[in-house]
Formats: structure tokens, sequence, C-alpha cells
């Protein structure tokens, strides 16, 4: 008898150690997590100032336009900072959120000391049976998206991140490309043919992508176009064959659903984040929408399985400290202005090398140049006769109020005078050091970065840096488990709250060993 009740208690114990290996319990089902990269609660408002302001009429009272997630019931507030720094960067942000543990700047899932590696959350739900979708805009090597599955000292090290990516098993990736397909030095060995070795299916186009349906599994679908950094298009810029964000989600969903466990699907748009470093808010605003547009398609699967999906959407940080406010345009907005810009600033910075290139050096100058200018930002180039003229105007007449509101002012032509001159000195070869630089440019093309905060200004907003800031984020939550996000808490705070919906309520080990993971 003694031995039979020794043999039901060695049985017990290791029936709970089977199950904390696992680490599963009756968690949400379908887990979707959007992060805008760099997304503050100002760059939101503004998308919805934005949105309500080119649908009004003129006499209509100042408005928003709600998007999908701000509807959402549940609403938090998360603090980023992080070991070393108060302003986080993606890499120390994405640790603390889905391993729970603080660490330096740059670093993934891995301690301060750069020794000890931390399981990430899609790891144990993977674990658990849950199929993991990652989706990004930017590189799927980059610190967000890496921020699943990667365990590396620096963020940099592209090519030992894809290694790991390769070694994941995740079941879809989309989104960008790979920034160091054969590493560094170009002399190792592709990652698309360690993909392959894999079991990895590489789309490229939209043709094969459209042929995709479960249960198609282990597939990486990457943009047909890439920026030099191997991230998709902005929004703005994006071409018919391209792939929206939405599109990829969608898709995600299709391969995903497919499995008696559910998914766990992360869902990046960062670009926002780029776009905020470049004080870019036209740019900002098209990729909130188009990450928008994302999170839309989660809430169509979640109007079939209520019971059973979670959305959360939040930042790992914020950026450029935009500000809803500008000291020339008074207590006033006048979003729709934005909708004069065209392009990217980084489309735009193309423009600016055409032109140096093809304009001999002694016909260069901004009004020569200005005619690309209006085109792609609207801003108006008047003789002072032009101008009082339209002021007379403009009295009666809101068209010519609107004409004139546009039309450069003294200070703002002299900043792009000094602005066109800078970026033909660097363009010549030459380099601007100094803090006004710093200041003024924040290491883009000068005539970009000043024209885009020209256009910002013009509707009423201002930034105050072209790096990431430290207030809290928002988050916003849908669906089972969603009050668990509300509140003010830490960013090792929200994974323990992810980790609950997902119901990976035992403690697993932080650290893992490599050949644990199989590399």
């Amino acid at each position: 008898m003694v031995s039979r009740f020794r043999y039901l208690v060695v049985t017990v114990v290791l029936m709970a150690m089977f199950l904390g290996s696992v680490a599963f319990a009756a968690g949400v089902k379908y887990v979707f997590l959007f992060i805008g990269d760099g997304m503050s609660i100002s760059s939101v408002t503004a998308t919805e100032l934005y949105l309500y302001d080119v649908k009004r009429g003129e006499k209509d009272a100042p408005g928003i336009e709600r998007i999908s997630f701000t509807k959402f019931p549940v609403v938090g507030l998360m603090n980023t900072f992080d070991a070393g720094r108060y302003i986080t960067d993606s890499a120390s942000a994405i640790t603390a959120m889905l391993s729970g543990r603080k660490t330096l700047d740059g670093v993934l899932n891995m301690d301060v000391t750069k020794t000890e590696k931390f399981t990430t959350l899609a790891e144990e739900a993977q674990r658990a049976g849950k199929k993991i979708g990652d989706l990004s805009t930017v590189s799927l090597d980059h610190a967000t998206p890496a921020g699943l599955y990667a365990h590396n000292p620096s963020r940099n090290n592209y090519y030992d991140i894809a290694l790991e990516l390769a070694k994941s098993g995740f079941n879809y990736f989309a989104g960008g490309g790979f920034r160091q397909p054969t590493g560094k030095e170009k002399d190792k060995e592709s990652i698309f043919d360690i993909l392959k070795k894999e079991g990895y299916t590489v789309i490229q186009s939209r043709s094969d992508f459209e042929k995709l349906t479960a249960p198609a599994d282990k597939i990486v679908v990457i943009n047909p176009v890439l920026d030099a950094e191997a991230a998709m298009p902005y929004a703005i810029d994006r071409g018919a064959e391209e792939f929206s964000l939405a599109e990829l989600t969608r898709k995600g969903i299709e391969l995903l659903a497919d499995n008696p466990n559910g998914f766990f699907m992360h869902v990046e748009g960062g670009k926002i984040d780029w776009a905020c470093h470049a004080n870019d808010l036209r740019a900002v605003i098209g990729d909130i929408l188009d990450f928008e547009q994302a999170v839309a398609e989660a809430v169509k699967f979640y109007e079939k399985h209520p019971e059973e999906t979670l959305i959360v959407v939040t930042a790992d940080h914020g950026n450029g400290g935009l500000s809803l406010g500008y000291a020339l345009t008074g207590y006033n907005l006048y979003p729709r202005r934005l909708d004069h810009q065209k392009v990217s600033y980084e489309v735009f910075e193309k423009k600016v090398k055409e032109y140096f290139e093809k304009t001999p050096a002694a016909e260069r100058s901004l009004e020569n140049f200005w005619p690309v200018i209006q085109e792609n930002f609207g801003l108006l180039w008047l003789s002072a006769e032009e101008k009082a003229k339209l002021q007379e105007a403009a009295k009666e007449n809101a068209e010519a109020r609107e004409k004139l509101a546009m039309a450069l002012s003294d200070y703002e032509r002299e900043r792009l005078e000094k602005a066109f001159a800078a970026s033909m000195a660097i363009l010549q070869g030459e380099k601007l050091e100094g803090d006004e630089a710093k200041v003024l440019y924040g290491g883009y093309d000068p005539l970009t970065v000043t024209l885009t905060k020209i256009i910002a200004e013009k509707a009423g907003f201002s930034w105050t840096t072209y790096a990431h800031t430290g207030e809290p984020t928002p988050v916003f939550a849908l669906g089972a488990r969603a009050e668990l996000f509300d509140g003010y808490y830490d960013n090792t705070e929200f994974y323990v709250k992810l980790r609950e919906a997902l119901g990976l309520t035992v403690a697993a080990a932080q650290s893992q060993s490599q050949s644990e993971r199989g590399y």
C-alpha cells in the first residue's frame, strides 16, 4: 500500500513538472498583439484629427474621427524606461514586454550582463501548441519582430538574429526582408538557403501570396518592394503590387487559425517609428492608418470569435515629441493642411539628390528647385505684391485664407534657404557638425526635414526631437481578458498581464541554453 502511495505521489509530481514545462492553462485561444513602434497618444490623436478635418465642412465644429482601436473598451498606460535609461529603445522595450525583465538598450532577450537568455512569451505559447505569427513593416530581423524569437547581446547582429528566426519554427513571418542576408561582410551562407533547409517557403510576389491557403505552414512573406534597409515603403508611397499590413494580417489569420490551440500573432507598424524620427507627420499618419486597418482585420475575426479572442494594441515607446500645438497658429490646429504633402521624406530625399546630380552647381538654388517642392508639399512662394493681394482677398474668402496659410513667411523662407545650402554642401561631400546641425536636422537631409517640419507647423503641430521619448504609451484592449490591461503599469507588468491572458500561469525558466533551443 505504501509503495502504491509513493507511486501515485511520484506520478503526480511528474505530471506537475510536465505541465510546468509546457506552462499552459486555460488561456485565450486567439491573441493579437499590435505594436505601433514609436506611436504616442499624440500621434494617434493627430491621426484622428486629420481624418475628421479632411472630411468636415468649413463651418463644422472641431472633432475627431475615431479609429478602430481607440474605440476599444479598455485603455491603460504603460511605462517604458529600461534598465539603464529613462528612454528605451525597441530592443529593451520588447524584451520587457515579452520576457518580463528589464535590460539595456540594444539587447534582445538577455540580461544586463548579456550572459543570461530569456524565454519569450511567443516561445512559451509555441510550446503550448499555439501557432505563432510575426509581422512587421520593417525588416523581420529588426528589434521588435526579433523580440519574439531572438536572444542576442546586440540588435545589430542581423545575420545571427536571422539565423534564430530560421530556427524558431514559427509558422508565419511577413513584411520586410533581411538586413544582412549573407552576413555583414557578405561572406555567409544566404539566409534564404537556410530558411529553405529549415522547411520555410519564401513568398515575394503578389501572385504567389494570393495562392497561399491553409494548411500552408512555415511561410515567410516579403514585400515585393523594399527600401535600402529591407523595410516596406511607407504607406503614402505604396505601389499597386505591394502589400498592406492589413493584407498580411488577413492572410496570417487564414493560415494560423487552422489550429485547435489557436494562435499568438504579433503585428508591428515599424515605420511609424521611422517617420517620427524624421519628423514627418504625414508619413506617420499614413502608417498609423495602415496599422489601424490591420487592427480592423483582427476586429473582424474577434466579431466571429468574441469569447476566444483578445486584441491588444500598444506602442513600445514614444518618438519625436510631437506637440498638438505650435506658437504661430495659436489655439488652433489645421490638420487637413497635411494633405498637401504627397510623398514621404524618404522619397523626397531622393528627389533632392537627383536634383543635385542633374543640375550644374552654378544653377542650383532654392527658387530653381521650388516647383518640385510645391508639387510635393503644396507650399507657395509668393512675391510681396502677390501676398498683399491675397491678404486682402482673405478677409472675405476662405479659399484665399487657406492659400495664404500655405505661403512661405520670411522666417520659413530663411530656414529653407539655409537648409537648401546645407543639403547641397552635404551632397558635395561636406559634413555638418555641432549642436545646431543636430537640433535643426537630426542627421536627415536638411532641406527635406525642414519641409516636413514646416508643413506640420502650418497644420499647427510641432516636434521637439529626432529621438525616442520617455512618456507612458497607451494600451488599448478588446475581447477575452481585456480587463487585465486596465490601469497604469510598467512594461514588465505588461508581460505578466499578457502571460496570464495566454494562460501561461506556471512560471517557466527565464533562461534558456543554446542546446535547449537546438542551435
